[in-house]
C-alpha cells in the first residue's frame, strides 16, 4: 500500500526531507503486527515518518486531518500500534530521543517519547534519584503516558504513570498544541493540574489512549531517592551477568505461603511499616525464568529445583535502606511480618550469587522478558482506590479456575504455578496476570487465547472486579460500559470532541459513533 494522494506525500516530503518519509513496502511492512487482532493480513502503513521535534509532529497532524488520512504515532510500539485500515500513516517517533531536563531539587525528569527507561533511570541514578519504570521492560519508553499504564517492579514504592505524570506537551488529535499543568502558565514542568480543571482524566484514564487521541511529545515525571550507588560495577556478559557486590543496605528474599489469604496478609503489613521499595507476587517459574541465563531447559532444571522448597503462592520484596540503622530496622520488620504470616522463604535467593543478579534485574527491569516469555496469554488487571490488593488477588485467583479446566482438558501446559500479582503503592492498589502456555498440540492457539480472554472478562463483570487495564478497543469498552456508570458514552464524547475528523486512528481506543 502507497499513499494515493500525491501531494499529500509531497507535503509529508516538505515537511520532513525526504530521508525521513517513506512508502516502500519493504518499510512498510516491517511495522505490520503479523498477529494483528481480528486480520488474517494485518493492513499495512501507507507511509511511514520520522518526525524530529514537537513543529515537525504538528504539521503532520494538521496535513492529515486537512487531506482526510488518519495517523498512528508510537514511540517504541512494544504494545498495539499498528494500523487498522490502508489509509493511514505511521508517526515513528524514535528520532525524539531527548532528556529534557532531570530537576534534582524539585525531583522530576523531563523527557521525549523514545527516550527509553534504561536511559532515564541511569542519569537519575548518577544523581541520587530513580524512576519509576514499566514493567514490560527498560527497553520501554520513558515518557509516562507513552508506557501505558506504566506500572513496574519499583511501582510498590515509585507509583505509577497516572501518578506520576506532571506537565505535558501534547499534540491534540487537530493539530493544536496543548501544554497542561504548569507548563501552561510559567514554562515549568512540576505541576500537571491547573489552572482551571484538570485535563488529566482526557488525556490518560485508566486505560491509556494507546495512540489514539493525538500525539504526547513531552512529558515529565516525578522522581525518587535512589540510596544505592551511583553506577553499578558489573560482570560478566549479558545475559549472564552480576553486580561485582551486593550495595549496602540492600536484598532481596522470596517468601511463600499456604494460602492466599495469608499472602495478602503478609503484603498488607508490609505496606503499611512501608519497608519495601520493591514487592511483586511473582510465582516460583517466574524466579527461575528470571535465574536462568540459557534456555528453556535451564528454566525448568531450576524451577524443578524450586517448587518443593514453595508453600504456595508467593512474593519477591526487595529492600533499598538508607543507613545501617534503617536497613537494620526494616529487616527486622520484615522477619517479624513473615514470622506472624507463616511465610517460607526460598533459601536459592538468599544465595549471595543469586540475590546480587536478582537485585540488578529487578532494579533496572531487565528479567522482565524472561519472566514472562513463556506467556502467550496473559490477562490483566487492575482496580484503584482504598486497600484494593485483595480484591485483585481474588480476581486473579477466580480467574485460574478458567486456567485449571484448560489444563485438565490439555490445552495449556500445567506449569504448577500460582498467578502473577503485583503490589502497587505499598498495597492500595494491585496488578495482575494469567500465565500461561499454550500447548503445541493445540491446533489453534488463537482460540484458546479466546476462552481465555472471555473467560476472565466475565468473571471480571459478573464477580465486580471492576475494569481491568486490558481494555482497549470498541468492543471491550462496550463490554464494560453499561457495568461502570456507561462510561464508554463519556469516552465517545471526548473522541468526538478532540478529535471531530477522526484523524487519530483508534482501534485500540475508542471511536466516536453518530
Amino acid at each position: 500500500m502507497t499513499v494515493k494522494n500525491r501531494d499529500f506525500y509531497k507535503a509529508l516530503e516538505d515537511i520532513l526531507g525526504p530521508e525521513y518519509v517513506s512508502e516502500d513496502p519493504v518499510i512498510t511492512e516491517t511495522y505490520a503486527n503479523p498477529v494483528r487482532r481480528g486480520f488474517a493480513v494485518p493492513p499495512r502503513f501507507a507511509a511511514i515518518t520520522l518526525p524530529d521535534s514537537t513543529e515537525q509532529v504538528q504539521a503532520i497532524v494538521k496535513l492529515c486531518n486537512r487531506h482526510k488520512m488518519q495517523y498512528k504515532a508510537a514511540s517504541t510500539s512494544w504494545l498495539y500500534s499498528d494500523a487498522a485500515n490502508p489509509d493511514c500513516i505511521k508517526i515513528d517517533l524514535r528520532r525524539m530521543n531527548r532528556i529534557i531536563e532531570i530537576n534534582e531539587k524539585s525531583m522530576y525528569a523531563v523527557v521525549e517519547p523514545y527516550v527509553i527507561g534504561a536511559q532515564l533511570q541511569a542519569e537519575c541514578m548518577k544523581r541520587g534519584l530513580n524512576c519509576n519504570l514499566t514493567g514490560a521492560g527498560a527497553n520501554c519508553s520513558a515518557l509516562p503516558l507513552a508506557a501505558h499504564v506504566n506500572l513496574g517492579h519499583l511501582s510498590q514504592s515509585g507509583s505509577y504513570g497516572e501518578r506520576n505524570q506532571l506537565a505535558l506537551e501534547w499534540v491534540m488529535p487537530d493539530g493544536e498544541i496543548v501544554r497542561l499543568g504548569s507548563l501552561g502558565t510559567n514554562d515549568e514542568w512540576f505541576c500537571a493540574d491547573g489552572p482551571g480543571p484538570s485535563l488529566r482524566g482526557i488525556v490518560r484514564g485508566n486505560t491509556m489512549p494507546l495512540g489514539g487521541l493525538g500525539v504526547y511529545t513531552k512529558a515529565a515525571q516525578k522522581l525518587y531517592h535512589w540510596p544505592g550507588p551511583a553506577t553499578f560495577p558489573m560482570e560478566g556478559v549479558s545475559p549472564k551477568y552480576k553486580p561485582a557486590y551486593i550495595p549496602a543496605g540492600f536484598l532481596v528474599r522470596y517468601f511463600s505461603f499456604k494460602d492466599l489469604d495469608d499472602m495478602i496478609d503478609a503484603v498488607l503489613k508490609i505496606g503499611e511499616a512501608e519497608i519495601a521499595t520493591e514487592l511483586m507476587c511473582f510465582n516460583a517459574a517466574m524466579m527461575a525464568s528470571n535465574l536462568a541465563t540459557k534456555n528453556m531447559e535451564e528454566e525448568i532444571e531450576i524451577y524443578n529445583a524450586f517448587k518443593d522448597s514453595v508453600l504456595g503462592p508467593g512474593f519477591m520484596v526487595l529492600i533499598a535502606a538508607n543507613s545501617i540503622g534503617d536497613f537494620a530496622y526494616k529487616k527486622k520488620v520484615l522477619e517479624t511480618i513473615i514470622g506472624e504470616t507463616g511465610g517460607k522463604p526460598l533459601k536459592e535467593v538468599e544465595d549471595p550469587e543469586n540475590q546480587g543478579g536478582y537485585i540488578w534485574r529487578y532494579f533496572r527491569e531487565t528479567g522482565s522478558i524472561k519472566e514472562t516469555g513463556r506467556v502467550l496469554a496473559p490477562q490483566a488487571g487492575m482496580v484503584g482506590g482504598g486497600d484494593s490488593f485483595p480484591l485483585m488477588s481474588y480476581f486473579i485467583k477466580s480467574c485460574s479456575k478458567l486456567k485449571a479446566r484448560l489444563i485438565a482438558d490439555g490445552s495449556l501446559y500445567d506449569d504448577g504455578s500460582s498467578p502473577f500479582i503485583q503490589s502497587i503503592e505499598h498495597g492500595h492498589t494491585g496488578h495482575g496476570e494469567i500465565l500461561a502456555r499454550i500447548s503445541m498440540r493445540v491446533k489453534d492457539p488463537r482460540e484458546v487465547n479466546r476462552i481465555i480472554n472471555n473467560g476472565s472478562n466475565e468473571i471480571s463483570i459478573k464477580e465486580h472486579f471492576g475494569v481491568p487495564q486490558h481494555v482497549w478497543s470498541d468492543a471491550l469498552h462496550d463490554m464494560y460500559g453499561p457495568h461502570a456508570s456507561n462510561y464508554h458514552l463519556w469516552l465517545r464524547k471526548i473522541k468526538k470532541t478532540f478529535d471531530p475528523n477522526a484523524a487519530s486512528e483508534a482501534s485500540t481506543y475508542i471511536n466516536a459513533k453518530d
